[in-house]
């Protein structure tokens, strides 16, 4: 399967040249509801809920892709502002799920199943529709001590297949293609621009100017 991860230009050459790709953290993601979709009716259920949450933190980080690159407010929002720079991954589809979008909160019972579980996981508000989001949870190994970041190292699970520059981006192909130092996946950059007909990010078929 075929999925995509916007960046700024800087972070992404840095993925690229770890062959890493930033796991991100419960704590630090965008959305505010996030692991808190299902309806919490009463204050047990709402503290069990949030000891889980503060827990899974702790042990466990996601990584978040599109299912497309076309949408001009993911490259808005994601990278940069158009500035940055999209990566594209053929991921395994047993590890990564497609996230539901919903519109109301189902009620919270307690003990948990796995349905509900995998619920809570692959579960945001109706509005973040437009990711089109896959999601994959992995457990948080050792820190990067230089970024203090943690990183997923990319393997059979997630294969780099595509590097994609936003249409406002300045960096060089040559940057790109230095970036990737000789990858064995043997990765042709491509340029965008903004489609003249459609509200979408196209192929730029002049290329990189530089």
């Amino acid at each position: 399967m075929r999925v995509y991860h916007f960046l700024s230009a800087r972070n992404a050459l840095d993925d690229l040249k770890r062959r890493q790709i930033k796991l991100s953290k419960i704590d630090e993601l965008n959305d505010p509801f996030e692991l808190w979709c299902s309806a919490q009716e009463d204050k047990a259920t709402r503290a069990a809920l949030r000891r889980s949450k503060n827990e899974m933190a702790q042990f466990y980080g996601v990584l978040c892709f599109s299912r497309r690159w076309h949408n001009p407010v993911l490259w808005s929002h994601y990278a940069d502002s158009h500035r940055g720079i999209c990566l594209g991954f053929e991921v395994d589809d047993r590890f990564f799920k497609r996230v539901s979008y919903v519109n109301k909160r189902t009620p919270l019972h307690l003990p948990l199943t796995e349905k509900k579980v995998k619920q809570i996981l692959f579960s945001k508000y109706r509005d973040w529709s437009y990711e089109e989001e896959f999601r994959g949870w992995c457990r948080l190994e050792e820190r990067d001590p230089s970024s203090g970041h943690y990183f997923y190292s990319f393997d059979e699970k997630v294969q780099l297949r595509e590097v994609i520059a936003g249409p406002l981006c300045d960096t060089t192909r040559g940057t790109i293609v230095a970036a990737l130092g000789g990858y064995e996946g043997h990765i042709h950059p491509i340029k965008t621009r903004l489609a003249f007909r459609t509200f979408h990010v196209v192929e730029d078929r002049r290329g990189f100017r530089q």
